[in-house]
């Protein structure tokens, strides 16, 4: 098997897994949510980064193609880099955005 073979395969699958990877943590939301908790946080948290891959990956791929036809390909490797860079911290992100909302929470609910 040859290395474009495999790229071509992993990029067919990849979006596939990372939408239903989004679905079960959307799912296990709904399922945790309502008791709260750590597993109510890391459903959310799962769902989020899925989803947000997803949409974040297509509307890069729209952008960048953008960026290349009207600016250039330095312009769109310049946006490729800053579309990694969000990808890779993306998910700390929403891992403090859903523990400072599950803190809030827990402070706020009746005793």
């Amino acid at each position: 098997m040859q290395v474009a073979e495999v790229t071509e395969d992993v990029a067919l699958i990849l979006p596939i897994v990372i939408f239903v990877v989004g679905i079960i943590g959307i799912v296990a939301w709904f399922v945790f949510g309502s008791k709260g908790g750590r597993a109510a946080q890391i459903a959310a948290w799962l769902g989020l980064v899925s989803m947000t891959l997803w949409i974040g990956s297509a509307a890069a791929f729209v952008l960048l193609h953008v960026l290349l036809f009207w600016f250039g390909s330095t312009a769109a490797m310049i946006g490729a880099v800053v579309t990694t860079v969000f990808m890779l911290l993306m998910p700390f992100g929403w891992a403090i955005l859903v523990r400072h909302q599950g803190r809030t929470q827990a402070a706020s609910a009746p005793r």
